[in-house]
């Protein structure tokens, strides 16, 4: 079988330095760690050296549905801090939901890309 590749995710721990942590076999969706210790790795550097070229790492475009969806998530997963039984300084957590559910009218005139998304509140309870 005959394999492409696609270059999957950057690794910025060293930013003089363009580099991947990883790669994405497309054919079966493996994701190969880039490390030279990895038979699936020592692969690709064989077929990259026979002449194969790896696919850019796509950058996704930001869209309102994308902005909506992560606002939507966030407040999922926040929902617990608006329980009785959560030891969190709930108006802060109550504050930091609204301006998330605020976005789409906050940034009405701007584009997806000029969304600065707020500082989530301390997980420590008000008397900590």
């Amino acid at each position: 079988m005959i394999f492409t590749y696609k270059f999957l995710a950057y690794d910025s721990s060293d930013p003089d330095e363009d580099k991947f942590s990883s790669i994405l076999r497309k054919e079966d969706g493996v994701c190969i760690p880039c490390d030279p210790d990895n038979s699936d790795y020592q692969e690709y550097l064989e077929w990259v050296s026979e002449g194969g070229v790896t696919e850019a790492a796509d950058t996704e475009t930001l869209t309102w549905d994308s902005i909506r969806s992560t606002r939507d998530q966030i407040l999922r997963d926040t929902d617990w801090t608006m329980t009785s039984g959560a030891t969190v300084d709930q108006a802060q957590w109550a504050a930091y939901r609204q301006v998330l559910r605020d976005i789409p009218q906050t940034y009405k005139d701007k584009t997806p890309d000029d969304v600065v998304w707020p500082t989530q509140p301390s997980t420590k309870g008000p008397n900590s």
